[in-house]
């Protein structure tokens, strides 16, 4: 299977101010394809039956945060005013009861011990209370995984890299030796994301020698009317409908699959 990617934040959020500068997309396009590879493995791992345990983690600190020096990057986040965070909107929604400038008193576990610091808020986007730092998802995996991204970059490509992966951990080629392309970014949960630029991506599968295309499910008011000739393309919204499409194609089996 073909994976092509593109650059769209979603993998990782982020809590800053709202006037940090743009010098920081480099670093979080790095940041959101790090988080795509890690989604996509919990996601084609526990496609297998394996367990895959999540936690919330500090994947960047911003210039103007306060929480330097008493966050490092790869904490995870076990509660935040003895409220338990288990998501990454659990972050946002308990910093909401304080005010920016006030602190806020955080359990993380460090290198695998636990230990509570008292972290100063600041104002973020629209006056809300922020910490200034990246979230990220960190996970314990059962298998180290490694995926070989070459140059794409932020996190489009995860419902691919999932596949990609489950791929190589089930038995014979998932998809049949047929060329499927396609694009999404992928959560947690499994649910495939839309991206920017899908019309290109579409060409550009095409031009590669791609005869089939999966397409998220969120972009396909921009799909229709923009398919290149003799390009199937099949709508998708989470990994399951992903995997159930490729194994379609593979077996010539596509007359049931929902198009855009």
């Amino acid at each position: 299977m073909d994976r092509p990617g593109a650059r769209r934040p979603a993998g990782r959020r982020r809590l800053r101010p709202a006037g940090d500068a743009g010098e920081q997309v480099a670093e979080e396009n790095a940041i959101q394809m790090e988080g795509s590879q890690e989604e996509a493995t919990a996601v084609a791992l526990r496609a297998i039956g394996k367990d895959v345990p999540t936690h919330v983690a500090i994947a960047g600190i911003t210039e103007s945060s306060k929480a330097k020096g008493l966050l490092v990057v790869g904490d995870r986040l076990e509660s935040i005013g003895g409220e338990p965070i288990t998501t990454t909107q659990a972050v946002r929604d308990v910093l909401q009861k304080t005010k920016p400038g006030q602190s806020v008193s955080m359990t993380v576990t460090r290198k695998g011990k636990e230990q509570t610091v008292d972290v100063p808020t600041i104002a973020g986007q629209g006056g809300r209370t922020a910490l200034g730092v990246l979230l990220g998802l960190d996970h314990d995996f059962p298998a180290k995984v490694t995926i070989d991204a070459g140059a794409i970059g932020g996190p489009s490509a995860g419902l691919m890299f999932s596949l990609g992966i489950y791929d190589k951990l089930t038995p014979g080629p998932l998809a049949g030796g047929r060329q499927i392309a396609g694009t999404g970014t992928i959560d947690d949960q499994g649910d495939v994301g839309p991206i920017g630029g899908i019309r290109q991506k579409l060409a550009g599968a095409r031009s590669d020698g791609a005869e089939y295309f999966l397409a998220p499910a969120g972009n396909c008011d921009e799909v229709v009317g923009h398919v290149p000739d003799h390009l199937d393309v099949f709508k998708v919204g989470t990994f399951d409908e992903g995997r159930a499409a490729v194994e379609a194609i593979a077996k010539g089996q596509t007359g049931s699959l929902p198009r855009c």
